[in-house]
């Protein structure tokens, strides 16, 4: 709108005159000119915006993977008595740098039917109505320090007596 218009409208407006005028003021006076951005610089944004897209999703790609190069599953034999698993842990234990949990046969059992049975109450009656299918499932689950070289601890750990099998989280992801 133009000066003329707005004091057309100013002169049939019925409020204080102060308003008006204040009005009238801050509707014609000069704006600052929006100056608008050329395509490179929004080129740039658009590279810049995808770059922090990708440089946060491949970081904490790493950290998952990091994740699970350092979580270890450790199998013993199937014959071992509790005695010698017990003594498998006590081994463990003395490895520098290692976290570890022991997951018995129930347990591991009691995990699989809360992961993948919930859904189905009739299939995870049928499959205990024959016993635990994991009962010799048991093992040591071990959490390798960020600071402790993985292959190392899987090395030690293999020159335990009664360790059958050592598998990390992505391992067992692929075979299942």
């Amino acid at each position: 709108m133009n000066k003329k218009t707005m004091t057309q409208i100013k002169e049939t407006l019925t409020i204080p005159p102060e308003m008006t005028d204040t009005l009238l003021h801050n509707c014609t006076q000069s704006r600052p000119k929006h100056y608008r951005y050329s395509q490179y610089s929004r080129f740039c944004a658009a590279l810049i915006t995808v770059f922090c897209i990708c440089a946060a999703g491949s970081t904490s790609l790493a950290a998952y993977n990091i994740y699970q190069e350092k979580q270890l599953a450790v199998f013993m034999d199937y014959d071992l008595t509790q005695e010698e698993i017990t003594a498998v842990g006590d081994a463990l234990a003395q490895i520098p740098g290692i976290k570890l949990r022991y997951i018995s046969g129930d347990a591991a059992w009691a995990e699989f039917k809360a992961e993948y049975l919930t859904g189905d109450a009739d299939l995870a009656q049928q499959i205990e109505s024959l016993g635990n299918p994991l009962s010799q499932s048991f093992n040591y689950e071990v959490s390798v320090r960020l600071d402790a070289d993985t292959e190392a601890v899987r090395e030690q750990i293999g020159r335990i007596d009664g360790v059958r099998r050592i598998t990390t989280k992505r391992e067992l992801q692929k075979a299942e």
